[in-house]
C-alpha cells in the first residue's frame, strides 16, 4: 500500500536534524515517532501533529515547535505536502477539527500540519 508506515514508526535525531534512515550517521539518537494508522484506504497519508510542549515531544523542529505524533488519514500528496480530503490546498494548522484530533490521540494541545512526504522521499 503507497504511503504506509507502522505505528511504531522510528526516527533519528541529532537535534538539529531528523530523517527516518540514520545510515550510520553518527550522533544520531532513534525515537519512536507515535503514528495511528487510522485510515487504511489507498488514498490515505500523513499529517503530522505539531505543539509548543516538550514534555510530549518526539523531536523539535526549531522555534520551540515540537512534533508529537502523526496519524494516516484520507486524501492526497501534494509534491511532499499531505492534504487531508476536504481540506485541499488548505492551512490546516488553523482548523479546529484538527486540534481536537491532537488532543484526543496525542494528549496534549497542538496543531496539524500536512509536510510528511519526505518520509517517502518526496
Amino acid at each position: 500500500m503507497p504511503y504506509w508506515l507502522p505505528e511504531d514508526f522510528r526516527v533519528y535525531t541529532n537535534g538539529g536534524i531528523v530523517t527516518n534512515n540514520a545510515g550510520g550517521m553518527q550522533g544520531f539518537e532513534g525515537r519512536i515517532l507515535p503514528t495511528v494508522n487510522q485510515y487504511r484506504g489507498e488514498d490515505g497519508g500523513y499529517v503530522a501533529f505539531y505543539s509548543r510542549d516538550p514534555t510530549k515531544a518526539v523531536y523539535s523542529v526549531g522555534g520551540g515547535i515540537y512534533v508529537v505524533g502523526q496519524i494516516r488519514l484520507k486524501g492526497r500528496y501534494k509534491g511532499r505536502i499531505f492534504h487531508p480530503e476536504g481540506y485541499e490546498n488548505q492551512d490546516i494548522s488553523a482548523a479546529q477539527e484538527f486540534k481536537e484530533l491532537c488532543f484526543k490521540t496525542f494528549g496534549v494541545q497542538g496543531w496539524a500540519g500536512g509536510d510528511t512526504g519526505g518520509w517517502f522521499g518526496r
